[in-house]
């Protein structure tokens, strides 16, 4: 700029230099300040290293390059537990759990070693700290307050909280309000099926859901969708546990209680206050057999097979009537909003019903709601199996990354 009138020409070049030089050093400075801005991490402890968990190290590190690209922020897993040992890694070290590996830095298992040395990772990045629980116990389950409380985010495929006490699971959600933290569980109910954030963002967004239904096991699913007239009951389920679909005792899943607990799950979801003893659940286990036992050295799934074969005819039965009205049988969980009630049950639909349409081990939910009527929306897709599972706990931390992003990104 020019100087005062009468300045000489000089002075005002050489003020002219000055502004100039302070504006590019300001300017340094600013991408300076930019360029070290610390990029936010996620470190992520998990519990339970199965297929669940191998499957799930196995896609973060497969897209951790990816997304420090695309959201700026970066994922770390920091330590792993088993059901006895556990490794703790040092910055970057998550590469040593590759292709399923385990590093033979291995301690005993302890989770609140394991918790400590997460949040301390965390904090010392600046980051934030997330747990992930694939396991289908209660012990990791009792820690989700304290997690939670922590700062710590938390994703699991595990039911034991979101089903489990009812005053436990206040005290989860309220922890997750004073921790700024999030307890994230689609994985509970579809495994990578969206089921679960679905019906969160209907009641976030102010809609009424009336009821909701759905086949929520895979291996129901596969049973009934398999099982025609003319098969023996007993042969499906045989063919169901010969292909991996059932637990090594079909009681486990022919009970019902599985799907006790993911119907409960949404249930509070929806703001009912069940629990898993409230819901009356019509097991497909014959009463004689619900206790029964393997003979010494016999296998329970086979064995348990063979004794279902005396029920073919009365099966036999349900599914011919079922034929003759036009119908298929499906084992439902259902819960109606309206008389704050629900129930897992074997029921019939016509064959024009979403249900009837289920394909292989299909899930599938309706959501009959004040937007979604008459028709209702519907959720169908696999909802079983190790990779979709840990898709969904990804899908999770996919989430509180994009809570991270860095505005630089």
């Amino acid at each position: 700029p020019p100087g005062p009138p009468g300045a000489p020409a000089a002075a005002t070049r050489r003020s002219s230099r000055a502004s100039t030089g302070s504006r590019a050093q300001a300017g340094a400075g600013a991408k300076a300040v930019v360029a070290c801005r610390a990029v936010p991490m996620l470190h992520v402890g998990i519990v339970g290293y199965g297929l669940v968990g191998k499957e799930l190290v196995s896609q973060v590190l497969a897209n951790a390059a990816k997304l420090e690209k695309d959201l700026g922020v970066k994922v770390q897993i920091t330590a792993v537990a088993r059901s006895k040992t556990m490794v703790l890694l040092a910055p970057g070290g998550d590469s040593a759990l590759a292709n399923g590996a385990w590093p033979s830095v291995e301690v005993d298992a302890d989770l609140s070693k394991l918790t400590d040395f997460v949040l301390a990772a965390a904090k010392a990045s600046g980051g934030r700290a997330m747990m992930v629980d694939n396991t289908a116990s209660d012990a990791p389950a009792d820690m989700y307050e304290a997690w939670l409380a922590a700062g710590a985010h938390v994703a699991t495929p595990n039911k034991r909280a979101g089903a489990g006490p009812y005053s436990r699971y206040e005290k989860i959600m309220a922890a997750a309000r004073k921790g700024g933290s999030r307890f994230l569980y689609e994985a509970t109910v579809g495994a990578g099926l969206p089921i679960v954030g679905p019906l969160q963002t209907l009641l976030k967004a102010g809609d009424e859901v009336t009821k909701v239904e759905g086949i929520f096991s895979g291996t129901l699913s596969y049973i009934f969708n398999t099982w025609k007239p003319g098969m023996k009951y007993s042969e499906v389920v045989n063919d169901a546990k010969n292909k991996g679909f059932t637990e090594p005792d079909p009681r486990d899943d022919l009970s019902g209680t599985d799907v006790g607990r993911k119907v409960t799950i949404l249930a509070r979801e929806c703001g009912l206050k069940l629990e898993l003893g409230d819901i009356p659940i019509k097991s497909l286990v014959p009463d004689a057999l619900a206790s029964w036992q393997p003979a010494a050295g016999e296998s329970v799934g086979d064995g348990f097979v063979k004794q279902l074969e005396a029920y073919d005819a009365e099966m036999e039965s349900l599914i011919a009537d079922a034929e003759a009205a036009g119908e298929v049988l499906r084992f439902v969980g259902a819960i109606d909003l309206k008389a704050g009630t629900a129930s897992v049950k074997l029921s019939r639909y016509p064959k024009d019903h979403p249900f009837a349409a289920t394909q292989f081990a299909d899930n599938i939910a309706c959501f009959e709601t004040k937007w979604y009527n008459p028709r209702p929306l519907v959720v169908q897709g696999p909802g079983a199996g190790a990779a979709v599972t840990a898709a969904g706990i990804f899908g999770n931390m996919l989430e509180v990354m994009n809570g991270m992003k860095n505005p630089s990104a």
